[in-house]
């Protein structure tokens, strides 16, 4: 993906609360979609009430009403689209701890959100978009060198370790975006999910 081709970014919307509503009284039912159209099945009906996570957005063309995509329940796969008249957004994003100045990279996948940021020393954040708490924050995070014998020599990565986990980091500049994380005395993969709607001073080739 070129960067005359990315998606307008909106990072507030990432990883911001909301709550389910309804425009008619007697409707207490919310329809969560597979996809963000009135044409996509049905994947859950919510209640009003109900509290959410927004890990997306999009407005498809022709259509008048912006489609977010969130975290309904405590499940992995607990992830739909709503229409932006049955949802109320919580009225502030969340903040963090450094400006957007300083952010590297930030990307959400289904299961989390995700930060590297710092001109100086380099941090990582991850926030877990299920259980809604901060799995890592502050961490100092180390940017893993290039070697020429690296078929993935386009990818910048960073790592950081906390409490027996390793965190990895991997993107293309203007396109993929990557988490993996694994268990740090064996090694083996708990995690690996592409992200989505990143945006960032190293992501864009700013620094």
């Amino acid at each position: 993906m070129t960067a005359e081709n990315q998606p307008t970014v909106t990072p507030s919307v990432l990883n911001r609360s909301g709550v389910l509503k309804s425009n008619y009284s007697s409707i207490t039912r919310v329809n969560i979609r597979s996809g963000p159209s009135l044409n996509y099945s049905i994947l859950h009906k919510g209640n009003v009430g109900d509290k959410v996570t927004v890990i997306d957005e999009e407005k498809p063309s022709g259509d008048s009403h912006t489609w977010y995509k969130i975290k309904y329940g405590q499940q992995f796969d607990n992830i739909g689209w709503v229409r932006d008249d049955v949802i109320k957004l919580s009225e502030t994003p969340p903040k963090e701890n450094t400006t957007d100045a300083e952010t590297l990279v930030h990307f959400a996948t289904n299961a989390k959100t995700v930060r590297i940021y710092g001109l100086k020393q380099r941090y990582m954040n991850i926030y877990d978009n299920q259980k809604e708490v901060t799995e890592l924050s502050g961490v100092p995070a180390a940017r893993i060198p290039k070697v020429d014998s690296d078929k993935d020599d386009a990818w910048i990565s960073y790592m950081a370790v906390k409490d027996e986990k390793s965190y990895y980091v991997r993107f293309l500049p203007f396109s993929a975006t990557e988490l993996i994380i694994s268990n740090s005395n064996d090694g083996k993969i708990t995690l690996r999910e592409y992200g989505l709607r990143a945006w960032g001073l190293e992501y864009e080739n700013k620094l």
